[in-house]
């Protein structure tokens, strides 16, 4: 878990004969430079490479370091970095918004990346504008690069599968969300969107629509729900923050996100991205039997950096694991939020000691290092120093 700022970045390591790679999500230009860079950068010289690359869902805390990376990387068959088999990224091409029958005149595709402006934040005294022109977002340099772009589903949107897609005979992806649902809300955002955005001009399949979309996500409020509970100093029953209210993330782009279940020699790891957990509830009901519940997870990636929106006491009695993976700084939105820690650990453990890792010290999980509730509980904080990698290995 790579120190993310306010977002998402891991790297998945299987080891075997020969060692495969996952990295899921790559937040932004920092985390990428200062942390993934290096270690990708290794893996090169130990003769390894990513067989997969994952993008959870199009929000730039996922996003922004990916398209740093793929420019540096270039070509897909000469890579400047390391070698990536595959990329899971869903985008407008995915979701047959355009009209194939229309192409658009140059001038209008001139107009249009005009308006898409990526800004690398380079955390430096200024930082840099990128024009569209330069084919400088993560759809353009997929597609520029030639890199194999969501060919397990055959160049189709990622969405739930009941059956394994394989990067490895031993390592086994099952994709849980998003379903045909989330795809048709993410459709109609779009749609809505590009027709604010250019309402003279057709939405047609141009690749340049791709990028207009990432250009939207940029700069797009999100319409999830506010976090509202009151603060944990404020009381020493941690209980009542378990029996709040919920109201769920109704945001449709953390609803699309790509989550997943990992099998590997007889572990399992689950993956959420941001997703809302009712929909996550729906779709393990569809892969588990009721007998199985709840499922035991090596390790879980809670969902949307643990919102209080994201994570509720239905889930919670699905799925259980005693390795919590959270990454924020907790500096935007005030992540994790003490109703999500509150619900993941004051549950019977039934000797199950959950071990909770941060990608940085925040507010919340300082008011969670307490030793009489770690004692009652039985949970274990553990929060990385600035800049340090977490590394978990089982």
């Amino acid at each position: 878990m790579f120190p993310a700022k306010n977002g998402d970045s891991f790297l998945i390591s299987f080891l075997g004969q020969s060692t495969r790679n996952i990295l899921i999500d790559l937040a932004y230009p920092h985390t990428y430079r200062n942390y993934v860079k290096p270690k990708l950068q290794e893996l090169h010289s130990n003769g390894e490479s990513i067989d997969l690359v994952i993008f959870t869902h199009i929000d730039q805390d996922h996003i922004q370091g990916g398209i740093t990376f793929f420019r540096e990387n270039g070509d897909s068959k000469s890579p400047k970095i390391i070698s990536v088999k595959e990329v899971w990224h869903n985008s407008y091409r995915h979701l047959s918004i355009g009209n194939e029958n229309i192409t658009l005149e140059e001038n209008d595709v001139e107009k249009i990346k005009k308006r898409v402006v990526y800004v690398d934040d380079s955390e430096e005294k200024s930082s840099i504008k990128i024009s569209g022109k330069q084919g400088t977002r993560l759809g353009a340099l997929l597609e520029m690069n030639q890199y194999p772009w969501n060919t397990s589903f055959n160049s189709k949107a990622i969405s739930f599968s009941n059956i394994s897609k394989n990067i490895a005979e031993d390592v086994k992806i099952y994709v849980l969300s998003p379903t045909e649902v989330q795809l048709e809300s993410l459709k109609r955002v779009w749609y809505k969107e590009l027709r604010r955005m250019f309402p003279t001009l057709p939405l047609t399949v141009d690749t340049v629509f791709d990028d207009a979309v990432e250009f939207i996500s940029q700069n797009r409020e999100s319409t999830g729900v506010a976090n509202k509970t009151e603060k944990v100093s404020s009381t020493t029953n941690i209980v009542k923050l378990v029996e709040k209210p919920f109201q769920e993330d109704q945001d449709e782009i953390n609803a699309s996100s790509i989550t997943i279940i990992i099998e590997y020699y007889g572990k399992k790891i689950l993956f959420l991205g941001d997703a809302p957990p009712t929909l996550v509830e729906e779709q393990l009901r569809k892969v588990y039997g009721e007998n199985q519940f709840p499922i035991y997870f090596d390790l879980i990636k809670v969902s949307h950096h643990g919102s209080e929106n994201n994570t509720n006491n239905s889930l919670m009695k699905l799925i259980d694991s005693n390795r919590y993976l959270i990454s924020t700084n907790g500096k935007i939105h005030g992540h994790p939020n003490e109703a999500t820690i509150a619900r993941i650990v004051v549950r019977d453990s039934k000797d199950l000691k959950r071990e909770l890792y941060m990608s940085y010290p925040t507010e919340t999980s300082k008011l969670f290092d307490k030793k009489e509730w770690k004692e009652k509980y039985n949970y274990e904080i553990h929060t990385a120093t600035m800049g340090e990698i977490t590394v978990i290995e089982f």
